[in-house]
């Protein structure tokens, strides 16, 4: 499988950060999408980083001292924009965060104030969701993300495929029908991941 990796991050700040993660994903001969690649397109840099967030297989995001460009709209940063698209849509994600105890960097690269209180609540939010991990270099962040990235990409080229999952499906339809008992038990346990004007006649099909 050669998958697509977003890299989420702020720029300037961790220019080399992010050049050693996309040679790692060279190395590993998967693709990464990043902004560096933007080039001339049509849309928006807000629309276009959702939309490559969108056509990846996995999010990879970098947390240093910066809270990144202001989107006027929603009040949030780009890179926190970034990841809310790929927690929304579910995507394997790998989540770092600088050690500042640890990793040397520039005090022009230290935001404060509001920006400072905004991205401590980001990285909260962040260490709530996820397990984090913590690099001292961009030396050590590669090295991280190389290693983290061979475990994830071992475990879902073992995952079974659509094909396989369809299989198992009609087999175990064939076995054991979708009775009503059952069609409610089941809709009971899935309809949180369901919009609620999803018609029973899709969730049973589903």
């Amino acid at each position: 499988m050669t998958a697509a990796v977003f890299l989420g991050s702020t720029f300037v700040d961790l220019e080399r950060h992010r050049a050693l993660i996309r040679d790692a994903i060279t190395r590993l001969e998967q693709n990464s999408k990043a902004m560096e690649f933007f080039g001339a397109l049509p849309e928006t840099p807000k629309e276009e980083c959702l939309r490559l967030v969108r056509s990846a297989n996995l999010y990879v995001g970098v947390f240093g001292m910066r809270y990144g460009h202001i989107d006027e709209a929603s009040g949030k940063s780009l890179t926190q924009l970034e990841y809310e698209e790929a927690h929304a849509i579910r995507l394997p994600s790998l989540i770092y965060v600088m050690d500042e105890n640890a990793h040397a960097v520039l005090p022009k690269y230290v935001d404060t104030g509001v920006s400072a209180d905004n991205l401590q609540r980001f990285k909260q939010q962040l260490k709530d969701r996820h397990v984090v991990n913590f690099f001292s270099s961009p030396e050590d962040l590669a090295s991280r993300v190389t290693q983290d990235l061979v475990r994830l990409l071992g475990a879902i080229a073992t995952a079974p495929t659509a094909q396989v999952l369809s299989q198992l499906a009609a087999n175990t339809i064939k076995r054991h029908p979708l009775t009503a008992p059952r069609f409610e038990f089941l809709r009971s346990k899935v309809e949180r991941l369901f919009p609620p004007s999803v018609p029973d006649v899709i969730l049973r099909e589903a």
